[in-house]
């Protein structure tokens, strides 16, 4: 029996933790009881051993726990996995993660937060940027332009207003330009939303596709063009006061936006992953937030031990 990709992305999780140095005692302890816990999550580690020998490599040690994450946890890094060829896997990504200069070690002058950290910045042009939790960027300024690299995460950015040189924001799906606005920029893998909170922001996805987004506005796009235009639902930017407002969203999100704030494994089960709901709740405190979920819906969440919850149907 393979492992589901809920399996592997848990045990991408652990390999992160584990080769950043951050682990203690306790967090070494609640990995070997998840790797006892089911047959299917001591086969995924065996596959896995190539990868950590691989990663074992000094030069290579206490590489940042969400830069190696988001590799591992790539999606077709889990196409990979699930087809068998783990040794394979481990050498391709880090031959390929080698070969883009070390991507995912930190870039030159880049900004980043760690788990459950928010920081404010202020940018060389005096714009004031906000990163969420586990996020990366890097500022490229020149006399042509103002450019932020989000590379991973979520940030709110308040652009000083400079005529002659356009603030961007890029990530691999697109450019977002603007002159002097406020807005804030959500990247995942699958793709970026752009939230207007002042002023407006021209898109440019990396497909050629355009759209000018104005203030209350909030776009989903990929590399491929435009997903969705809508109104905000005024929240979006809650998480710079240490709040997660959510409206009728479901709870696969909520539990995303927690996995930033917290250490360990937080399984979601698939049974409930689409559950909706709406509520306010405190990032900087997710078991009080995983608590108020189970009182709300229909689940159980299950404290292995700190580093370990699952969640799952209420029998």
């Amino acid at each position: 029996m393979r492992p589901d990709e809920a399996v592997i992305d848990e045990a991408a999780q652990w390999l992160a933790l584990l080769q950043s140095g951050e682990a203690g005692t306790a967090e070494r302890a609640a990995f070997e009881a998840w790797r006892g816990a089911d047959p299917r999550h001591q086969q995924v580690i065996e596959q896995m051993g190539g990868g950590l020998n691989l990663l074992r490599n000094p030069s290579l040690r206490s590489v940042p726990r969400g830069s190696l994450l988001h590799s591992l946890n790539a999606p077709s890094s889990r196409r990979r996995f699930i087809s068998g060829s783990l040794s394979v896997l481990g050498i391709a990504l880090l031959a390929g993660l080698l070969g883009r200069r070390y991507g995912w070690l930190p870039e030159a002058g880049e900004l980043s937060t760690g788990t459950g950290e928010r920081r404010d910045f202020t940018l060389a042009d005096g714009s004031a940027l906000t990163l969420n939790a586990r996020s990366r960027v890097v500022p490229l300024f020149d006399s042509q332009q103002r450019l932020l690299a989000l590379r991973s995460g979520e940030l709110l950015v308040d652009v000083a207003k400079e005529p002659t040189r356009p603030f961007v924001v890029e990530t691999e799906h697109g450019r977002m330009r603007a002159l002097g606005t406020k807005f804030l920029v959500q990247y995942s893998e699958e793709a970026t939303r752009l939230v207007m909170l002042h002023s407006q922001v021209e898109v440019v996805t990396t497909g050629g596709a355009r759209q000018v987004v104005q203030a209350g506005e909030s776009l989903l796009f990929n590399g491929a063009g435009l997903l969705s235009l809508e109104r905000s639902n005024g929240q979006e930017s809650a998480w710079v006061q240490g709040r997660l407002e959510v409206r009728d969203r479901p709870l696969r999100e909520v539990i995303d936006s927690l996995r930033r704030y917290r250490r360990g494994i937080l399984h979601l089960s698939s049974y409930v992953a689409d559950l909706r709901l709406s509520g306010l709740y405190p990032l900087d405190d997710s078991d009080r937030t995983l608590q108020l979920l189970e009182r709300s819906l229909p689940i159980r969440v299950t404290w292995h031990n700190p580093y370990w919850v699952s969640i799952d149907a209420r029998l």
